[in-house]
């Protein structure tokens, strides 16, 4: 299956950045001194929502005019699970057992026990991927509810028609934006309402109405949508504070971060279509793009790891010795996601879609085929 290069290239610069943002985290939270980073690199957590508009773009690029029925939903949903549940398992029951060392529980009690949920329902909750009223255990887990709950309702999409799919996205966008207006959204899904009405969803809407434009064969205007991405992206970092704990923040973060996000991931696909795959689209960054669902996972593990025993043996009264942490951790976090690709997450996806249902949709054509 042939690749967009452009594609896996985002994938790594998306999981790049927001490690980069949980960097300034750890500094932060670790470090006696000032941080060597700047509050800008909280921005990297732009790369959520790029990679919200990437999984809305592949959904219709890979299955979008799949043949309608549900055959194709079931095709779809355990291509999906199979891709999505086991390197979160992997790295969720990572987390578990360091809290079963060193808390006594697989679950931390003291994020827990407030709410009044017992330990094995959030741990349940969090393995499945459906909302509660906290963060999974793994906590940057929010983001995979959301993609199960996208994926379930692109699934519905694929029993119509595929001339109905497109409307039918229209549709759902439409319901949250009426919602929005209405001031019906929360700032955390933690309840399936709150979680199908949730503003960053339109991101995944956004780059599935990319798929559908780029497949019908527009790819004019790359250039200048590119540059609105890039202009729209930078001028977030003054319109779009991530600190905020503000009911609007989800809606101010899709509007600038997914609109930028979706300019960006348009103007870069519609240029590697219509000229080939750019010099920008690096092999190192391409290969980084292949382990991106594996770093985006382990990174925090590792950089938090890393950080709770370097700065006891190094500190971190220096510029050398703050470098040193960055680059060790960053390094360290990358070959891990190497590692955790090419041992785990590989051969666990080619042996479970060895199992796939035998009754699969009729293949798109070779030319349009993504690799994932």
């Amino acid at each position: 299956m042939r690749k967009l290069k452009s594609i896996q290239a985002l994938r790594a610069i998306a999981a790049i950045a927001v490690m980069f943002a949980h960097l300034y985290g750890i500094e932060n939270r670790d470090a006696d001194a000032t941080p060597l980073l700047s509050e800008l690199v909280l921005h990297g957590m732009a790369g959520v929502d790029l990679f919200f508009v990437i999984s809305g773009f592949i959904m219709v690029w890979v299955a979008g005019d799949w043949q309608r029925g549900a055959q194709s939903s079931r095709a779809f949903l355990y291509a999906r699970a199979t891709r999505i549940y086991p390197t979160w398992w992997l790295f969720a029951g990572a987390l578990s057992i360091y809290f079963w060392l060193t808390l006594g529980a697989p679950w931390d009690p003291a994020e827990v026990s407030p709410t009044g949920m017992s330990g094995t329902e959030h741990l349940v909750k969090s393995f499945l991927l459906v909302p509660q009223e906290i963060l999974p255990v793994l906590q940057l887990g929010w983001t995979l509810v959301h993609e199960m709950y996208f994926y379930l309702g692109f699934a519905l999409i694929l029993l119509l028609p595929v001339a109905w799919r497109l409307p039918a996205m229209g549709v759902w966008a439409s319901l949250i934006i009426a919602a929005i207006i209405a001031g019906q959204t929360r700032f955390h899904a933690t309840t399936l309402v709150g979680l199908i009405f949730h503003p960053m969803t339109l991101e995944f809407l956004m780059g599935a109405a990319i798929g559908w434009v780029v497949k019908s064969g527009f790819t004019k205007y790359a250039g200048p949508i590119l540059a609105l991405g890039l202009i729209g992206l930078v001028s977030s970092f003054w319109t779009v504070d991530m600190l905020s704990l503000e009911q609007s923040f989800p809606v101010r973060r899709t509007l600038f971060m997914g609109g930028a996000a979706a300019c960006i991931v348009y103007g870069l696909v519609a240029m590697e279509i219509r000229h080939g795959a750019s010099k920008w689209a690096l092999p190192v960054l391409v290969r980084i793009g292949d382990w991106s669902y594996s770093l985006y996972l382990c990174h925090i593990l590792v950089i938090a790891g890393i950080a709770r025993f370097y700065y006891p043996a190094f500190g971190q009264d220096t510029i050398v010795a703050k470098l040193g942490y960055l680059v060790l951790a960053s390094v360290a976090a990358i070959a891990v996601a190497g590692l955790a690709f090419h041992l785990f997450e590989r051969p666990s996806l080619r042996l479970l879609r060895r199992r796939r249902p035998t009754q699969r949709p009729p293949e798109i054509p070779a030319q349009q085929r993504l690799a994932e």
